[in-house]
């Protein structure tokens, strides 16, 4: 951002204050949509700035609310001369208008009435470390009162870049962010600090941002995403997936992702599960066929089943293996022996990721594409890196994985993370924490299978499944709360959110 704020202003001559006073405008409306019109006049406003481009656009804010009748109190933490070129030029404006600039020490030495309303506008995207000294007082302040947080481009005391956040960051109730998120919003626990992310344009033209490697998934995308329905279609032309996943203890992994995959879509499911399980899932299952192939006497599929499964193959658009299938050796052996024939796009999940833990070539496939969906745990395991440090740069990890293996990585976590052979990454803006539950992943695997059987090439259907998997979870969270969710109340959102998406 900072090199898109340079080429706006020397290559495209947009002059510094015009989009300082765009960027106070767009958060000062965002407030003011935010709050009863009938109730801005008289509402207290606190507006705490710092002395460079962050605190200039709060000067502007705090003038436009001043505007509104809104009684408003500005704060600075340096000496009135120390303001940038930029920021001083505002600063005269707000005076001008009648509004004061006072210092914190004259703030914290009188009481004040409850705010309705704080902006932080005291560090910007620069910011690196700790905070200390009046920033560090006025933010744990801040945190303790129960107005309405703001913040400004980004929270005081979070890194832009890599998510860290001081051991006390302003926590924002919204963060109206300006002109494009910025990286570290999907980093490590950010989202604590950022709260609800609003993104406002200022006048950037899209010609002046550097060439991007992450893109924010949106709604628009997931629309374009959506496979289309042709009017003629029938059962078999709109996607056939076979399944293999369940074992004993864990059959309810193989329902939920086979029903997702009927549920997003699908022509028709084949479920293979262990014969000895087989009774457990044939009692619940209707549209989905189940299959009972040869077990292990642990109840997990064994090695005898290569032969019917290869038919299957012939049959299937798609293959997806691994929800609940066990770490069983044999078990495994059969998954590494179906991946080196196997020639249709396959979509490994959970306990299918075992066997590539041993042999990552199997990621590398000749056909027609390989889809993971780890969370930070399984990747660990795959590539050997801790989940600590998966966690703080999930961009790198997963596209260096995708590029290293020619597969498309669904980085399961707050937020996903999709990487697809090419580098590019996608990071997810749906979903909440009620998601955090049993299942949830397994729903998530039959999403991406049925998308996939219905003709997506792998990096649309991988990251237009985990935006549409977040919104019906979104759905189910606003339906019944994210405390009593389960996976199936997002497998029961499915059908809802695909025709508010897609109109059918």
């Amino acid at each position: 951002m900072a090199a898109a704020d340079r080429t706006a202003i020397h290559t495209f001559r947009i002059p510094s204050l015009t989009l300082m006073e765009q960027a106070g405008t767009a958060v000062a409306a965002e407030i003011v949509r935010r709050l009863p019109a009938e109730d801005l006049p008289g509402l207290p406003v606190l507006v705490l700035c710092g002395k460079g481009n962050n605190g200039g656009d709060g000067l502007v804010i705090a003038r436009l609310l001043a505007g509104q009748g809104m009684p408003v109190t500005v704060v600075r933490f340096f000496p009135a001369d120390a303001f940038s070129d930029d920021a001083a030029a505002m600063a005269q404006r707000l005076t001008a208008a009648g509004v004061r600039i006072i210092p914190y020490s004259a703030f914290r030495s009188k009481r004040h009435p409850q705010c309705a309303v704080i902006v932080d506008a005291m560090l910007g995207t620069s910011f690196r470390g700790k905070l200390s000294g009046a920033m560090l007082q006025a933010v744990q302040w801040c945190n303790r009162q129960r107005a309405m947080r703001i913040a400004v481009d980004i929270p005081t005391g979070l890194d832009g870049l890599t998510g860290e956040a001081a051991p006390t960051a302003f926590r924002a109730d919204v963060t109206v962010t300006l002109s494009q998120p910025k990286l570290g919003f999907f980093r490590s626990r950010a989202a604590e600090s950022v709260g609800e992310l609003v993104t406002a344009g200022i006048g950037i033209p899209k010609r002046a941002l550097p060439a991007a490697s992450v893109f924010l998934m949106e709604r628009t995308d997931a629309v374009a995403g959506i496979p289309p329905r042709p009017v003629n279609s029938h059962k078999h032309s709109v996607g056939k997936v076979f399944i293999l996943a369940g074992s004993r203890s864990m059959m309810g992994a193989a329902w939920l992702c086979s029903q997702a995959a009927m549920r997003s879509g699908a022509g028709q499911v084949i479920l293979g599960v262990p014969e000895t399980e087989f009774g457990s899932i044939a009692k619940r299952t209707v549209e989905v066929m189940p299959l009972g192939l040869p077990a292990t006497s642990e109840g997990s599929l064994s090695m005898e089943a290569l032969g019917e499964i290869e038919q299957r193959l012939a049959w299937a658009d798609v293959l997806l293996i691994g929800c609940g299938l066990s770490r069983h050796p044999e078990t495994q052996e059969l998954v590494g022996t179906i991946l080196r024939k196997c020639r249709m796009p396959v979509v490994l999940d959970a306990d299918g990721l075992t066997a590539a833990e041993v042999d990552p070539s199997l990621l590398k496939k000749k056909g027609k594409g390989m889809i993971i969906t780890p969370h930070h745990g399984e990747f660990s395991r795959l590539t050997g890196i801790p989940a600590t440090m998966i966690a703080s740069d999930p961009f790198r990890y997963a596209s260096e994985f995708a590029r290293k293996h020619r597969c498309t990585v669904v980085l399961k976590g707050a937020p996903t993370v999709t990487a697809g052979p090419d580098g590019r990454c996608y990071v997810n803006s749906t979903g909440n924490p009620g998601m955090s539950t049993a299942g949830s992943g397994d729903v998530l695997a039959g999403i991406t299978a049925s998308f996939l059987a219905q003709g997506s090439r792998p990096l649309p259907a991988a990251r237009t499944s985990v935006y549409v998997h977040g919104a019906a979870g979104d759905r189910a969270a606003r339906t019944i709360g994210q405390y009593g969710m389960t996976a199936g109340d997002i497998l029961e959102s499915i059908p809802a959110t695909l025709q508010e998406f897609s109109g059918r």
